[in-house]
Protein backbone atom coordinates (compact mmCIF):
# COMPACT_ATOMS: atom_id res chain seq x y z
CA UNK A 1 0.00 0.00 0.00
CA UNK A 2 1.89 3.49 -0.95
CA UNK A 3 0.71 6.81 -1.25
CA UNK A 4 1.03 7.75 -4.75
CA UNK A 5 0.80 12.05 -6.48
CA UNK A 6 -0.95 12.56 -9.61
CA UNK A 7 -2.09 14.99 -11.95
CA UNK A 8 -5.40 16.77 -11.09
CA UNK A 9 -7.79 16.23 -13.66
CA UNK A 10 -8.33 20.05 -15.10
CA UNK A 11 -12.10 19.96 -14.61
CA UNK A 12 -12.10 17.68 -11.13
CA UNK A 13 -13.98 19.89 -8.64
CA UNK A 14 -16.75 20.67 -11.51
CA UNK A 15 -17.19 16.46 -12.53
CA UNK A 16 -16.77 15.29 -9.03
CA UNK A 17 -19.81 18.29 -8.23
CA UNK A 18 -22.14 17.12 -10.87
CA UNK A 19 -21.69 13.04 -9.98
CA UNK A 20 -22.91 14.46 -6.17
CA UNK A 21 -20.10 15.17 -4.71
CA UNK A 22 -20.83 18.86 -3.49
CA UNK A 23 -19.58 18.90 -0.15
CA UNK A 24 -15.84 19.35 -1.60
CA UNK A 25 -14.60 22.62 -2.70
CA UNK A 26 -11.33 24.33 -3.34
CA UNK A 27 -11.92 28.01 -1.52
CA UNK A 28 -9.57 28.43 1.55
CA UNK A 29 -11.93 31.63 2.22
CA UNK A 30 -14.99 29.36 2.41
CA UNK A 31 -17.37 29.11 5.51
CA UNK A 32 -16.97 25.42 5.71
CA UNK A 33 -13.14 24.65 5.69
CA UNK A 34 -13.66 21.15 6.77
CA UNK A 35 -14.72 20.77 3.04
CA UNK A 36 -11.72 22.38 1.45
CA UNK A 37 -10.25 20.18 -0.80
CA UNK A 38 -12.67 17.30 1.18
CA UNK A 39 -12.16 14.89 -2.15
CA UNK A 40 -7.96 15.13 -3.23
CA UNK A 41 -7.91 14.55 -7.18
CA UNK A 42 -4.49 15.06 -6.82
CA UNK A 43 -3.04 11.68 -5.06
CA UNK A 44 -4.34 8.25 -4.77
CA UNK A 45 -3.13 4.80 -2.34
CA UNK A 46 -2.32 2.00 -4.52
CA UNK A 47 -2.63 -1.55 -3.37
CA UNK A 48 -1.83 -4.60 -4.16
CA UNK A 49 -4.04 -7.96 -4.61
CA UNK A 50 -2.94 -9.38 -1.88
CA UNK A 51 -3.62 -6.55 0.11
CA UNK A 52 -7.44 -6.60 -0.99
CA UNK A 53 -7.91 -10.15 -0.19
CA UNK A 54 -6.46 -9.46 3.17
CA UNK A 55 -9.48 -6.91 3.82
CA UNK A 56 -12.08 -9.14 2.32
CA UNK A 57 -10.64 -12.27 4.70
CA UNK A 58 -10.79 -9.44 7.38
CA UNK A 59 -14.52 -8.13 6.65
CA UNK A 60 -15.95 -11.14 6.25
CA UNK A 61 -14.67 -12.78 9.78
CA UNK A 62 -15.80 -9.87 11.92
CA UNK A 63 -18.94 -9.85 10.02
CA UNK A 64 -18.65 -13.80 11.08
CA UNK A 65 -18.58 -12.44 14.73
CA UNK A 66 -21.07 -9.40 14.58
CA UNK A 67 -23.79 -12.05 13.42
CA UNK A 68 -22.90 -14.04 16.57
CA UNK A 69 -22.47 -11.52 18.69
CA UNK A 70 -26.30 -10.60 18.30
CA UNK A 71 -27.48 -13.64 18.93
CA UNK A 72 -25.05 -13.75 22.08
CA UNK A 73 -26.41 -10.14 23.22
CA UNK A 74 -30.28 -11.19 22.62
CA UNK A 75 -29.48 -14.79 24.88
CA UNK A 76 -29.73 -14.93 28.89
CA UNK A 77 -25.70 -14.80 28.80
CA UNK A 78 -25.52 -11.53 26.96
CA UNK A 79 -28.10 -9.61 29.23
CA UNK A 80 -25.57 -7.52 31.35
CA UNK A 81 -23.80 -6.69 28.21
CA UNK A 82 -26.89 -5.18 26.07
CA UNK A 83 -27.88 -2.88 29.52
CA UNK A 84 -24.94 -1.25 28.70
CA UNK A 85 -25.96 -0.50 24.89
CA UNK A 86 -28.63 1.73 26.68
CA UNK A 87 -31.35 0.67 24.00
CA UNK A 88 -34.80 2.56 25.39
CA UNK A 89 -37.02 -0.99 26.49
CA UNK A 90 -39.75 0.51 23.76
CA UNK A 91 -37.61 -0.46 20.97
CA UNK A 92 -36.71 -3.26 22.11
CA UNK A 93 -39.30 -6.13 20.67
CA UNK A 94 -38.41 -4.83 17.33
CA UNK A 95 -34.88 -5.58 17.60
CA UNK A 96 -35.51 -8.88 18.77
CA UNK A 97 -38.21 -9.25 16.35
CA UNK A 98 -36.26 -7.96 13.40
CA UNK A 99 -33.26 -9.61 14.44
CA UNK A 100 -34.07 -13.25 14.80
CA UNK A 101 -36.65 -12.47 10.93
CA UNK A 102 -35.75 -15.51 8.72
CA UNK A 103 -34.66 -15.15 5.97
CA UNK A 104 -32.92 -12.02 6.70
CA UNK A 105 -34.14 -9.46 5.08
CA UNK A 106 -34.00 -5.22 5.58
CA UNK A 107 -30.04 -4.48 5.57
CA UNK A 108 -28.82 -3.26 2.80
CA UNK A 109 -25.09 -1.73 3.63
CA UNK A 110 -22.97 -0.75 6.05
CA UNK A 111 -18.99 -0.10 6.32
CA UNK A 112 -15.89 -1.16 8.41
CA UNK A 113 -13.20 1.20 9.29
CA UNK A 114 -9.75 -0.37 9.48
CA UNK A 115 -6.19 0.28 10.48
CA UNK A 116 -4.14 -1.18 7.69
CA UNK A 117 -0.94 -0.16 6.06
CA UNK A 118 -0.79 -3.04 3.41
CA UNK A 119 0.52 -6.42 3.60
CA UNK A 120 4.14 -4.98 2.82
CA UNK A 121 4.25 -2.55 5.67
CA UNK A 122 7.49 -2.22 7.16
CA UNK A 123 5.74 -2.47 10.49
CA UNK A 124 4.45 -5.50 10.85
CA UNK A 125 1.78 -4.52 13.24
CA UNK A 126 0.29 -2.74 10.25
CA UNK A 127 0.67 -5.43 7.85
CA UNK A 128 -2.89 -6.92 9.54
CA UNK A 129 -6.50 -4.77 9.26
CA UNK A 130 -7.30 -4.36 12.72
CA UNK A 131 -11.06 -3.04 13.56
CA UNK A 132 -11.76 0.53 14.69
CA UNK A 133 -15.48 0.73 14.35
CA UNK A 134 -18.61 -0.60 12.26
CA UNK A 135 -20.80 1.79 10.48
CA UNK A 136 -23.40 -0.32 10.73
CA UNK A 137 -26.48 1.84 10.70
CA UNK A 138 -26.10 5.56 8.64
CA UNK A 139 -22.37 5.04 6.66
CA UNK A 140 -21.48 7.71 4.33
CA UNK A 141 -18.84 8.52 1.97
CA UNK A 142 -20.97 6.61 -0.69
CA UNK A 143 -20.76 9.32 -3.10
CA UNK A 144 -17.04 9.65 -2.91
CA UNK A 145 -16.57 5.64 -2.96
CA UNK A 146 -18.25 5.52 -6.00
CA UNK A 147 -16.78 8.50 -7.63
CA UNK A 148 -13.37 7.11 -7.51
CA UNK A 149 -14.42 4.76 -10.11
CA UNK A 150 -14.57 8.10 -12.72
CA UNK A 151 -11.37 8.94 -11.47
CA UNK A 152 -9.95 6.10 -12.58
CA UNK A 153 -11.67 5.74 -15.68
CA UNK A 154 -10.40 8.94 -16.67
CA UNK A 155 -6.71 7.66 -15.64
CA UNK A 156 -6.91 4.22 -17.22
CA UNK A 157 -4.52 4.99 -20.07
CA UNK A 158 -1.75 5.85 -17.30
CA UNK A 159 -2.74 2.82 -15.01
CA UNK A 160 -2.89 0.19 -17.60
CA UNK A 161 0.32 1.24 -19.54
CA UNK A 162 2.18 0.73 -15.85
CA UNK A 163 0.52 -2.40 -14.62
CA UNK A 164 -1.76 -3.84 -17.52
CA UNK A 165 -4.18 -5.34 -15.23
CA UNK A 166 -4.63 -2.20 -12.60
CA UNK A 167 -8.28 -1.50 -11.44
CA UNK A 168 -10.17 -0.81 -8.43
CA UNK A 169 -12.03 -2.57 -5.93
CA UNK A 170 -15.53 -0.59 -6.45
CA UNK A 171 -18.40 -3.02 -6.48
CA UNK A 172 -20.92 -1.52 -4.79
CA UNK A 173 -23.16 0.46 -7.01
CA UNK A 174 -23.79 -3.32 -8.91
CA UNK A 175 -24.01 -5.04 -5.27
CA UNK A 176 -26.34 -2.60 -4.49
CA UNK A 177 -28.64 -3.25 -7.16
CA UNK A 178 -28.28 -7.00 -6.41
CA UNK A 179 -29.03 -5.94 -2.68
CA UNK A 180 -32.18 -4.13 -3.02
CA UNK A 181 -33.92 -6.72 -5.43
CA UNK A 182 -32.87 -9.77 -3.00
CA UNK A 183 -34.57 -8.07 0.07
CA UNK A 184 -37.32 -6.12 -1.54
CA UNK A 185 -38.15 -9.38 -3.20
CA UNK A 186 -38.84 -10.83 0.44
CA UNK A 187 -39.97 -7.50 1.89
CA UNK A 188 -42.73 -7.97 -1.33
CA UNK A 189 -44.00 -11.44 -0.25
CA UNK A 190 -44.35 -10.34 3.63
CA UNK A 191 -46.55 -7.28 2.18
CA UNK A 192 -48.20 -8.66 -0.73
CA UNK A 193 -47.70 -6.29 -3.16
CA UNK A 194 -44.66 -4.17 -4.32
CA UNK A 195 -44.16 -1.22 -2.38
CA UNK A 196 -43.06 2.07 -3.38
CA UNK A 197 -39.87 2.72 -1.17
CA UNK A 198 -38.90 6.50 0.60
CA UNK A 199 -35.80 7.52 0.86
CA UNK A 200 -34.76 10.17 3.67
CA UNK A 201 -32.49 12.12 5.43
CA UNK A 202 -32.81 15.28 7.44
CA UNK A 203 -32.92 18.15 5.66
CA UNK A 204 -30.62 20.11 8.68
CA UNK A 205 -27.54 19.05 6.85
CA UNK A 206 -26.10 22.15 5.30
CA UNK A 207 -23.45 20.59 3.28
CA UNK A 208 -25.99 18.00 1.59
CA UNK A 209 -23.85 14.96 2.32
CA UNK A 210 -26.39 12.79 3.74
CA UNK A 211 -29.24 13.75 0.97
CA UNK A 212 -26.38 13.13 -2.21
CA UNK A 213 -25.85 9.72 -0.32
CA UNK A 214 -29.48 8.91 0.25
CA UNK A 215 -29.91 10.10 -3.38
CA UNK A 216 -27.04 7.35 -4.36
CA UNK A 217 -28.90 4.86 -2.81
CA UNK A 218 -32.32 5.31 -4.00
CA UNK A 219 -30.84 5.49 -7.64
CA UNK A 220 -29.47 1.81 -7.19
CA UNK A 221 -32.97 0.59 -5.83
CA UNK A 222 -34.37 2.40 -9.55
CA UNK A 223 -32.22 0.02 -11.06
CA UNK A 224 -33.15 -2.96 -9.15
CA UNK A 225 -36.83 -2.09 -10.80
CA UNK A 226 -38.73 -0.49 -7.63
CA UNK A 227 -40.46 2.60 -8.00
CA UNK A 228 -39.21 5.29 -5.42
CA UNK A 229 -39.60 8.47 -3.55
CA UNK A 230 -37.99 10.96 -1.48
CA UNK A 231 -39.09 13.06 1.66
CA UNK A 232 -37.61 14.65 4.19
CA UNK A 233 -37.56 12.91 7.77
CA UNK A 234 -38.96 16.06 9.46
CA UNK A 235 -41.76 15.48 7.11
CA UNK A 236 -43.08 11.65 8.19
CA UNK A 237 -46.00 12.41 9.24
CA UNK A 238 -48.12 10.50 12.12
CA UNK A 239 -52.15 10.06 10.93
CA UNK A 240 -54.68 9.82 13.18
CA UNK A 241 -54.85 5.62 12.66
CA UNK A 242 -51.01 6.08 14.06
CA UNK A 243 -49.85 4.85 10.56
CA UNK A 244 -47.13 6.88 9.08
CA UNK A 245 -47.05 8.99 5.86
CA UNK A 246 -45.39 11.22 3.31
CA UNK A 247 -46.55 14.52 4.76
CA UNK A 248 -50.14 15.45 5.45
CA UNK A 249 -52.52 13.51 3.20
CA UNK A 250 -49.52 11.95 1.69
CA UNK A 251 -49.56 8.10 0.81
CA UNK A 252 -49.11 5.21 3.57
CA UNK A 253 -45.28 4.73 3.75
CA UNK A 254 -45.16 1.06 3.00
CA UNK A 255 -41.17 0.69 3.27
CA UNK A 256 -38.84 3.98 4.20
CA UNK A 257 -34.75 3.52 4.17
CA UNK A 258 -33.33 6.46 6.51
CA UNK A 259 -30.13 7.82 6.59
CA UNK A 260 -31.01 8.84 10.42
CA UNK A 261 -29.75 7.26 13.27
CA UNK A 262 -31.98 4.63 15.16
CA UNK A 263 -30.45 6.57 18.48
CA UNK A 264 -32.06 9.08 17.64
CA UNK A 265 -35.53 7.92 16.33
CA UNK A 266 -35.55 5.97 19.68
CA UNK A 267 -35.69 8.95 21.91
CA UNK A 268 -38.21 11.39 19.84
CA UNK A 269 -41.39 12.62 20.60
CA UNK A 270 -43.16 10.01 18.40
CA UNK A 271 -41.02 7.09 19.30
CA UNK A 272 -43.43 4.85 21.35
CA UNK A 273 -45.70 5.05 17.97
CA UNK A 274 -42.83 3.86 15.45
CA UNK A 275 -42.24 0.86 17.29
CA UNK A 276 -45.89 0.22 18.05
CA UNK A 277 -46.45 0.63 14.25
CA UNK A 278 -43.79 -1.53 13.21
CA UNK A 279 -45.13 -4.46 15.48
CA UNK A 280 -47.71 -4.64 12.53
CA UNK A 281 -45.23 -5.53 9.84
CA UNK A 282 -45.54 -9.12 10.61
CA UNK A 283 -41.76 -9.95 12.25
CA UNK A 284 -41.77 -13.59 13.16
CA UNK A 285 -44.04 -14.98 10.67
CA UNK A 286 -46.91 -12.66 12.03
CA UNK A 287 -49.08 -11.95 8.93
CA UNK A 288 -48.25 -8.22 7.45
CA UNK A 289 -50.93 -5.71 8.95
CA UNK A 290 -50.08 -2.40 7.79
CA UNK A 291 -46.93 -1.07 9.19
CA UNK A 292 -43.52 0.71 8.10
CA UNK A 293 -40.87 -0.86 7.19
CA UNK A 294 -37.89 0.62 8.29
CA UNK A 295 -34.20 0.27 6.46
CA UNK A 296 -31.75 -0.37 8.20
CA UNK A 297 -33.81 -2.77 10.51
CA UNK A 298 -34.02 -1.92 14.43
CA UNK A 299 -31.66 -4.76 15.36
CA UNK A 300 -28.64 -1.83 13.77
CA UNK A 301 -29.03 -0.80 17.26
CA UNK A 302 -26.88 -3.95 18.22
CA UNK A 303 -24.53 -3.18 15.66
CA UNK A 304 -24.00 0.36 15.04
CA UNK A 305 -22.66 1.81 18.48
CA UNK A 306 -19.08 1.58 19.78
CA UNK A 307 -20.43 -0.44 22.42
CA UNK A 308 -20.49 -3.52 20.53
CA UNK A 309 -16.62 -3.58 20.44
CA UNK A 310 -15.91 -4.86 23.93
CA UNK A 311 -18.68 -7.30 23.03
CA UNK A 312 -16.48 -8.57 20.32
CA UNK A 313 -13.42 -8.71 22.40
CA UNK A 314 -15.20 -10.59 25.06
CA UNK A 315 -16.31 -13.36 22.80
CA UNK A 316 -13.87 -13.78 20.45
CA UNK A 317 -10.49 -12.29 21.63
CA UNK A 318 -8.67 -15.78 22.42
CA UNK A 319 -9.64 -16.73 19.13
CA UNK A 320 -7.49 -16.48 16.29
CA UNK A 321 -9.53 -14.38 13.92
CA UNK A 322 -10.40 -12.20 17.29
CA UNK A 323 -6.61 -12.16 17.86
CA UNK A 324 -5.70 -11.12 14.37
CA UNK A 325 -8.65 -8.11 13.81
CA UNK A 326 -10.14 -7.22 16.42
CA UNK A 327 -8.04 -4.59 18.71
CA UNK A 328 -8.88 -4.75 22.75
CA UNK A 329 -11.94 -3.12 23.89
CA UNK A 330 -13.41 -2.52 27.52
CA UNK A 331 -16.29 -0.58 28.48
CA UNK A 332 -14.88 2.38 30.56
CA UNK A 333 -13.47 1.64 33.94
CA UNK A 334 -13.75 -2.36 33.05
CA UNK A 335 -10.39 -2.54 31.30
CA UNK A 336 -7.22 -3.50 32.47
CA UNK A 337 -5.01 -1.46 34.91
CA UNK A 338 -1.99 -2.18 32.36
CA UNK A 339 -3.84 -0.37 29.26
CA UNK A 340 -3.57 2.75 30.91
CA UNK A 341 0.17 2.73 31.00
CA UNK A 342 0.40 1.19 27.41
CA UNK A 343 -1.95 3.64 25.35
CA UNK A 344 -5.37 3.74 24.84
CA UNK A 345 -8.56 5.68 23.09
CA UNK A 346 -11.42 6.30 25.13
CA UNK A 347 -14.82 6.68 22.67
CA UNK A 348 -17.81 7.79 22.98
CA UNK A 349 -20.64 5.18 22.61
CA UNK A 350 -22.52 7.19 20.07
CA UNK A 351 -20.28 9.68 18.92
CA UNK A 352 -19.52 10.45 15.44
CA UNK A 353 -16.55 11.90 13.30
CA UNK A 354 -13.86 11.40 15.81
CA UNK A 355 -16.34 13.71 18.14
CA UNK A 356 -15.24 12.99 21.94
CA UNK A 357 -12.40 10.75 21.34
CA UNK A 358 -9.27 11.10 23.29
CA UNK A 359 -6.81 9.36 22.64
CA UNK A 360 -3.78 8.81 25.29
CA UNK A 361 -0.23 7.54 24.75
CA UNK A 362 2.08 5.77 26.59
CA UNK A 363 3.96 8.91 27.43
CA UNK A 364 0.81 10.60 28.88
CA UNK A 365 0.23 13.02 26.21
CA UNK A 366 -3.18 13.38 24.23
CA UNK A 367 -4.67 14.42 20.80
CA UNK A 368 -8.56 15.20 21.31
CA UNK A 369 -11.02 14.78 18.97
CA UNK A 370 -13.61 17.86 18.34
CA UNK A 371 -16.17 18.55 21.46
CA UNK A 372 -19.26 17.95 20.78
CA UNK A 373 -21.17 17.18 23.61
CA UNK A 374 -21.08 13.16 23.28
CA UNK A 375 -20.25 10.87 26.37
CA UNK A 376 -23.56 10.86 28.41
CA UNK A 377 -24.51 7.83 27.42
CA UNK A 378 -21.33 6.00 28.32
CA UNK A 379 -17.61 5.57 27.27
CA UNK A 380 -15.84 2.31 25.65
CA UNK A 381 -12.12 2.07 25.81
CA UNK A 382 -10.25 0.52 23.03
CA UNK A 383 -6.25 -0.45 23.47
CA UNK A 384 -4.25 2.14 21.09
CA UNK A 385 -3.53 0.99 17.53
CA UNK A 386 -2.86 4.56 15.89
CA UNK A 387 -3.26 4.24 12.12
CA UNK A 388 -0.59 4.00 9.62
CA UNK A 389 1.51 7.59 8.70
CA UNK A 390 2.12 8.56 4.96
CA UNK A 391 3.75 11.18 4.20
CA UNK A 392 1.90 13.90 2.50
CA UNK A 393 4.52 15.21 -0.67
CA UNK A 394 2.68 17.93 -1.93
CA UNK A 395 2.40 19.82 1.23
CA UNK A 396 5.31 18.06 3.50
CA UNK A 397 3.00 17.07 6.03
CA UNK A 398 2.09 13.50 7.43
CA UNK A 399 -1.05 12.36 7.62
CA UNK A 400 -2.78 9.25 8.99
CA UNK A 401 -4.84 7.08 7.02
CA UNK A 402 -8.15 4.76 7.52
CA UNK A 403 -9.39 1.86 4.79
CA UNK A 404 -12.97 1.79 4.49
CA UNK A 405 -14.40 -1.74 3.39
CA UNK A 406 -17.78 -1.49 2.45
CA UNK A 407 -20.69 -4.69 3.15
CA UNK A 408 -23.22 -4.55 0.82
CA UNK A 409 -25.81 -7.44 1.94
CA UNK A 410 -23.65 -8.75 4.38
CA UNK A 411 -20.85 -9.33 1.89
CA UNK A 412 -17.02 -7.49 0.92
CA UNK A 413 -17.69 -4.83 -2.08
CA UNK A 414 -15.18 -2.53 -2.46
CA UNK A 415 -12.81 -0.09 -0.35
CA UNK A 416 -12.60 3.99 0.68
CA UNK A 417 -9.55 5.77 1.78
CA UNK A 418 -9.25 8.41 4.16
CA UNK A 419 -6.52 10.68 5.50
CA UNK A 420 -5.94 13.03 8.10
CA UNK A 421 -3.65 15.47 9.73
CA UNK A 422 -3.99 13.24 12.93
CA UNK A 423 -4.51 10.12 14.54
CA UNK A 424 -8.24 10.67 14.96
CA UNK A 425 -10.16 10.01 11.33
CA UNK A 426 -12.52 13.78 11.82
CA UNK A 427 -14.63 15.95 9.73
CA UNK A 428 -11.67 17.65 8.08
CA UNK A 429 -10.33 13.99 6.72
CA UNK A 430 -10.12 14.14 2.79
CA UNK A 431 -11.19 11.35 0.40
CA UNK A 432 -8.44 9.42 -1.60
CA UNK A 433 -9.01 7.36 -4.98
CA UNK A 434 -7.45 4.05 -4.69
CA UNK A 435 -6.19 2.08 -7.59
CA UNK A 436 -5.32 -2.00 -7.29
CA UNK A 437 -2.05 -2.58 -8.91
CA UNK A 438 -1.66 -6.51 -8.94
Amino acid sequence: MQRRLIAPRPDYLQRVQKAGLVYTHDDPRSDHPELYRYWRDDAYYEFRQADVEELQRAASAVFGMLEQAGDWLLSPAGAWYLRRFEIPPRAMRAVVDSWNEQPAWGSVYGRFDFRFGGVDHPDAAMRTPRLYEFNADTPTSLVESLVQWDWFEDNRDRFVRETPDATQWTNMYEDLIAAWRRNLALLSAKLGFEPVVYFACSNADPSHEDEMNTLVLRDTCEQAGFATETIFVENLWLGGDDRFYAGQGGAHIDVLFKLYPWEHLAREANADAIFLDIESIGYGGRPYAGGTVWIEPPYKMLWSTKAILPVLWHLFGRTEDGRRYLLPAWFDGDEPFGVRRTGFVRKPILAREGADIVLTRPSGTTVRGEVQGYGAEGFVVQELAEPPVFHRREEGVDVSTVVGVWMIDGEPSGLCVRESRGPITDNFANFLPHVVAG
